[in-house]
Formats: C-alpha cells, structure tokens, sequence
C-alpha cells in the first residue's frame, strides 16, 4: 500500500472500508506500507500508521524535514525525527536509513542557493540535513542572469517585468522558446513549463491582470478561482437560478465574495448586478459572447428560479433562451423533486455560449480551465446525494462562500497541463516542478507571513481542547517553517529561477539576494534586468514525466481526444442522474459473493435464500443509490438483486469448486512510454493453479450502448490491460479473460473470451502507448475517432456529456441537427 499524507486521506478510507474492516482484517491486507511525505503527518496520522503496520509488518518513510510545511494544520516534524531514531538505531538489525542526495530536476547553481538556504532553517534534533548533489549531468546553468534576485517600486512593475521576461522566454508566433535540456535534445519552452508562485492567494490578481494584458495565457492554481470574470458571470446565473439574493461576507476581508467581486468587478454583490458587469469584462479579456449574453442569462436564472418553484413557464418567455435543453427544462410541468447543480452548469455555459471559447485561444483555454475547475468544485458539492429544489440555494451560498475562500484549482490527473502559465501558491505547488519560477511578492509581512507567528483561536472545548497545543500550530521565533516554504518554492525550479520583491523587500528577500550573488547568480535592484544567452529551439511540451492513468480514463481519449482534453485536462466534470451508484452496487454484491463462494453457492440450492441474503446486503448500504428514493430506487435493487440471483444460479458448480479473488487492484507500468496504468480487476478465478482466468462483469446486456457504452474491440483491451498487469505484477498467468454481462438474455451473448495470448497483449500495450504519445503532444483537437468516426448527427457526439458546450466541429454540427432535446 502507498499514502500520500501530502494530500487527502482518500486511500486510508477506502483501506478501512474495505472487508474486513478490523484493524487484523487490515493488517493481513497490508503487510508493507509506504508512506510518502512523511514529515507532514499528524498525531492522528501516525496512529493510522502504526495500527495498520502493527508489530510485525514493515514501514517505509520517504521524506524531507526541510519541506515540512504543513505545521498549520497539524503536522508534526517531531514524528519523522522519532522515526528517524528508531531506524537509524544500529542495534536495529531490521531498520535502515537511505539518504536521497541527488537532485535530478535543477542546475548546479538553483541547487547550491537552496543549500545556502536550507542551513538558515533551524536544525531537526537527531536528524541528517545533507546537501544537495548535482544529479544530471546534462542539466548545467547557461549564464548567470538565469538565476537573479530583484526589487521593483511598486508591484504593479513587478508583474510587468514578468510579463515582458516571459515573453522573451516563449514566441508563439515563431513557435519557438528558450532552448531547455531533455534526455534528447534541447527543446524550446513552452508557457506551461513557466510558474509564477507566491506565498499567499492576495493581489496575485495583479501578476494575471500583467500577464493577460501581455497577451500571455494563465490560470490560477491558488485560492483565486473566484476572482475571474468568467467564473463569476457563471456562478452568478447559477445563483440567479438558485434565488440567492446577495452574497454575504465583509468587505474588508479580501478572500470573501463580495470583495473579490468589488476588487475585478467594481459591482454591488448581487447576482444581477455581477452578470452584467462579468459580461463587460469578459468581452475586455477578448472572450466572445453572444450579443444579448446579459439578457439570456439574467432571464435563464429567473426562469429555472421559478420552475424549481412551481411556477409554470409559458413557452413564449423560454423562446427568448437559445439552448434548446434549457427551454425544455424551464417549461416542463410541476415542481422538480431533485435538482442536478451539474446539470444546470452546462445548461448556463450553453447559453453563455462559451463553446466559442473551445480551442480559440490560450486565454480561452485558460477561461475553460477556470470553468473546469469550477465544475469540479459543482461536482463535489453535489456528491453528497440528493438536492431537493429548496436546498439549492443554500448549496449555491455555501459554494460561495467556501469557494471564495478556499478552493484550489487541482493538478489535471495527468500531468498534461493546459497551454498557460500557472499562477499558484508555494503551498499548492509543492511537489510539482517547471523549468521557470517566478517567486514573486517577497515582501515585508508577506514572506514570511506577518500572521506566521500568530496562535489561533481553535472552536474546541473538553477533552478536544486538552489534545491540540494551539502553539504547534504557530511558527517560530525563527521563522523555521516559512524558512521551509522558501526552500520548496526554491526547489520547484530546473532552470530559471527569480525570485523579486516590491516596495519594501522583506528579510527572506534581502536573504536570498545575498546568496544569489554568493551563487553566481545577479542581483538587480529597480527591475532593469534582460536575459542573455537565451538560444532558441522548437517549443514543444514537456514529456518526461511519468504519466497516471487508467482504462477508464484512457478509453475516452481512443474514443474522443477531444472529450478527453475537456473532461481530463480542463476538468469538466459530467451530469449525474439518478442510476449513479447502480453499476458499483452490483459490483458490491459480486464482491460480496465472491468473498465466500461456497456459502453463497449453497444458498442458491435451498428455495427463498439466496434472494433473502441479497435482500439483507442491500439493506446494510450495498446498494447505495444516492440520487433515487422511492418506487425507482425499489426498482433498481430488485433488478440488481435479480441479475446478480440469476448470476449466483448459473455459475454455482463453478462458484463451489474454485477459488476467488475479488477485486485485485494494480498498478502496472508500460515502458513504451513510461505509463503507469492503475485499476481493479473484478475477480480473479484459479481455474487449476497456477492457471487462472480474469472476469469482468458488465451489468447491462451485450449491446454497448445499453452497457457501458464499451464496444467489443474496447472490452478487449479493457481485460488485456488486466492481463499484463495480472502476468507482471500480480504473478499470474492467466490465460483468458472473460466478460461476462450480468443482464444478457441471449445465452449466446452472456460472455466475451478474450485470449490473453503473448500477440493480444503486445497489442495492447501498444495501444496504450500510442495513445499516451498523443496525449503528450497535446493532439486534443480531433473529434470522435475509431467506429465513432464520420457518424456525428446520431453519433458518439450525440450522448456526450459535454455535447451543451463543446466547440469541437463535430459537436456544433450535432447540435444543429438536434431537432429535440436530449
């Protein structure tokens, strides 16, 4: 098992929900346990930890106590150095300590400035902070104005000299930029490879403001999502649609809606007021919108305002909208008994006709990558089940005032990153790198922070209280954890690296710029600074690192590059309806089932109990239809419980004799193109050891669409995936794998036999390497491919989920040939 204590606590979850879930059911499950970023774990964390490995199973740490940062919310840099101690106790034959020394992302001289740096953070009692070594031979500095520190009057200079310098660094037009190493050849740079980071979400508007009026694409990868035009023009319809009023929140706390709205839009925080404003500025940033854009959409809120409140719509007022779905929506008869938030997101970006924007131009696609984010953060707020039409609007206020204050843009799954320049915070960039940072606004009472000292009020009383030292979660005298976030802001870059101030430069600054002229590297105090010995070559993207992925992610790009690049590289997320949950409920039955085989086969020869123990493991929450109450939830998990009954029937001789393995996650790597595939194989049978056979079940019939919209050609990748995987890192030979679909009436259509022969899985592994080879070189731009291909008006295009607003040719020619409404 491998966490990320970096991130989420998803995989511990899912770890303790899987069966069984005692802690000696889990342990059995685990026996080596990989924690990555260890120095930022918790006192809750750690308890995690040492439960789950137990006293007889094994631990490994990776590290660095130089890049704890996480103090504010609990970590705890003590925990790594008492783990430190006992593995590096020599009386401990079974520990030891590796020391990672060598840096293979950055140039000799960004390596030895953080080295410089790292020793003005205060030492860890008992634990080793060796410096860094040059670990790439290739990767040399080219000149010393590559590395520099510098001071400009006023921020405002700052981000222009940032505009100005990444334009020297990045010529669209010619299609070149400066020349970078690879393991190839030099490449030229791109305005993803460019960071511009800073220690906190505040007036980093202004470094994009510079760098839109540059004519330079960026997205935000802070807390800013909802400081951009074209993100409040969406969710002000959808608060229109909600009945929100106003927005609440203080003026004079810059985080909140209404001050962001005041500081972009200089508009009162009302709905109606913000759409017609965010409409001025998003025609400013260059983005079209449709003539009468402001009247559509303050008359779409009003309209879907009204029928989530019983109240009819004539067709003569929805005639005025556009988009064919939303009129539709808006005139249908009586009060809806749930509301999809997704839903009306495409149904508002549709109208807003933002399929304009759809490849039209960097700043375009920096706007769909807001929009992408803001429909993930939709996605999340609906996840919970059920959204009765009164509770939209309390929804939409707490997404306001949430999302104003705290959202982050995440990484896309990837790691193929829009064609912009990221704008982020040094705490959200942490772990990733760029061949170009920009450490911007090093600024007395910016960095280090004025309130990094300050010990918060915490909302706990009793026993709580007594477990959490508010003082740990405050700094030090000596700055040693805003010391930290300098040497991971530091270390994001390979090549360039500046790092500036305005106005008043803070210590961390004058700091810094002592040990750039220490390093070979230039100090500019007034911004005056041009880069010398830039050699140019081709711009290209960058292709070294390891792409994650999956088939399920894969499959959308062999089917659609371009419902690729909207779902996994601006982040759209799809419509839910009210059968999400079925397929995985199935899934948690056949679990069930073959977690004990023989007990189940039994039931199925005695009259009444196989359907009475099914009946019993959907009513202990393994059918969890979240968005269906009532007569269609009966009726679903009594079909459920029928297919799966009728699947227990028919294979019960095989379900008594064989051995089962459910579900068997894997990760597996294809060289080719260095891919690494994840997923979970539903059973793994012993046919008679050591051979064996996959099985992947499919709980609609054979037909693909009533499936899951897989063809046959794509099931068969879909199980030879699971066979290389099952033959290198599971240990299994396999020599079939089956699909079997759970509610095929046809006896000759119940299963699929897929040979996992030596050619079937060459053919698969090419596959997937020639489709990560395209998604590294960002080929997004073609519609349906493969059977889908040529077939748009009742196509693939036709059953998208992003139909409403893709700008593809395929998707507009669909849409003008809808005669009626999905």
């Amino acid at each position: 098992r491998f966490l990320d204590f970096s991130t989420s606590q998803s995989e511990v979850l899912r770890l303790f929900r899987r069966e069984p879930a005692s802690l000696d059911g889990l342990r059995e499950q685990v026996s080596r346990l990989v924690v990555d970023e260890i120095q930022d774990i918790n006192p809750v964390q750690h308890a995690l930890i040492e439960q789950i490995v137990g006293g007889d199973g094994f631990l490994t740490g990776v590290g660095d106590h130089r890049q704890a940062i996480f103090a504010w919310r609990g970590g705890r840099i003590e925990i790594m150095a008492k783990l430190y101690q006992r593995l590096a106790d020599r009386s401990n034959t079974d520990a030891e300590v590796v020391e990672l020394t060598h840096n293979f992302r950055s140039t000799p001289r960004i390596i030895e400035l953080a080295n410089r740096w790292a020793k003005t953070i205060g030492p860890v009692p008992s634990m080793s902070a060796p410096d860094m070594e040059h670990g790439r031979e290739s990767r040399t500095d080219r000149h010393p104005s590559h590395v520099a520190s510098l001071t400009f009057q006023s921020r405002e200079d700052e981000a222009r000299w940032i505009a100005e310098t990444i334009r020297s660094l990045v010529d669209p037009k010619t299609g070149t930029g400066a020349a970078h190493d690879t393991p190839d050849a030099d490449r030229g740079l791109t305005y993803s490879d460019i960071a511009v980071l800073t220690r906190s979400g505040t007036d980093a508007r202004t470094y994009m403001t510079a760098l839109e009026s540059a004519g330079i694409p960026a997205v935000f990868r802070g807390g800013d999502l909802f400081s951009q035009p074209e993100v409040l023009l969406i969710v002000a319809t959808l608060s229109l649609m909600a009945g929100v009023k106003r927005y609440q929140g203080s003026l004079n706390r810059p985080k909140t809606l209404p001050a962001r709205i005041r500081n972009v839009l200089g508009c009162e925080p009302e709905p109606t007021a913000v759409v017609q404003s965010a409409v001025a500025a998003v025609r400013t940033a260059g983005l079209p919108l449709p003539r009468d854009a402001e009247k559509r959409l303050l008359l779409a809120g009003r309209l879907v305002c009204r029928r989530h409140a019983g109240e009819p719509v004539a067709p003569a007022e929805a005639r005025k909208l556009h988009t064919a779905d939303l009129r539709a929506y808006v005139t249908r008869s009586g009060k809806p008994r749930r509301v999809f938030p997704q839903a009306l997101l495409h149904l508002a970006l549709a109208e807003a006709g933002v399929a304009a924007w759809d490849g039209m131009s960097p700043r375009a696609e920096s706007a769909m990558f807001h929009l992408g984010a803001l429909s993930s953060l939709i996605r999340a707020m609906e996840t919970p089940g059920w959204t009765d039409p009164s509770d939209f609007q309390y929804q939409m206020i707490g997404l306001c005032n949430w999302g104003a204050e705290s959202s982050r843009t995440e990484e896309a799954p990837l790691l193929v990153q829009p064609e912009t320049v990221t704008i982020s915070t040094v705490h959200s960039a942490k772990g990733l790198e760029f061949p170009v940072v920009f450490l911007a606004d090093v600024c007395a009472q910016r960095f280090p922070s004025k309130w990094a000292r300050s010990v918060p009020d915490l909302p706990f009383e009793g026993a709580v209280a007594g477990r959490i030292d508010p003082s740990r979660l405050a700094d030090g005298e000596n700055f040693d954890g805003e010391r930290r976030l300098m040497y991971v802001a530091l270390t994001r870059a390979e090549r360039f690296l500046f790092v500036s101030a305005s106005g008043k430069p803070s210590q961390f600054q004058r700091a810094v710029d002592g040990l750039t002229g220490q390093v070979g590297g230039v100090s500019i105090h007034g911004g005056n600074h041009r880069l010398a010995d830039l050699t140019r070559a081709a711009s290209r993207a960058k292709r070294e690192e390891r792409l994650v992925s999956s088939f399920s992610d894969l499959r959308y790009y062999l089917e659609c590059p371009h419902d690729f690049y909207l779902r996994k590289v601006l982040g759209f997320a799809p419509t839910i309806d009210q059968a999400f949950g079925y397929g995985r409920g199935v899934h948690n039955l056949l679990r069930a089932i073959h977690s004990d085989p023989a007990t189940w086969a039994k039931l199925a020869r005695e009259d009444g109990k196989l359907g009475a123990a099914l009946s019993e493991l959907v009513d202990h929450g393994l059918m969890y239809l979240r968005y269906t109450v009532g007569e269609p939830q009966e009726r679903m998990e009594r079909r459920a419980q029928e297919i799966v009954a009728d699947y227990v029937t028919r294979y019960r001789d095989e379900l008594e004799r064989l051995e089962f393995e459910p579900e068997r996650e894997f990760e597996t790597l294809i060289e080719e193109e260095q891919i690494l595939i994840s997923g979970v194989i539903d059973v793994v049978r012993h046919d008679d050891p050591p051979r064996v056979s996959l099985i992947d079940f499919k709980s609609g019939e054979a037909d693909a669409e009533a499936a899951s919209k897989l063809d046959t050609e794509e099931m068969r990748l879909q199980v030879s995936l699971y066979g290389v995987a099952a033959k290198k890192e599971l240990g299994y030979r396999p020599d079939e794998g089956i699909v079997r679909y759970l509610a095929e009436r046809d006896p000759a259509s119940r299963e699929l036999i897929v040979p996992l022969d030596a050619q079937t899985l060459a053919e698969a592994r090419a596959t997937v390497a020639t489709a990560a080879n395209a998604i590294r070189d960002r080929r997004f731009n073609e519609g349906p491919t493969g059977r889908y291909a040529g077939k748009t008006v009742g196509g693939r295009c036709r059953d998208c989920d992003f139909l409403l607003f893709c700008g593809h040719e395929a998707a507009v020619t669909q849409r003008s040939g809808d005669v009626t409404s999905r």
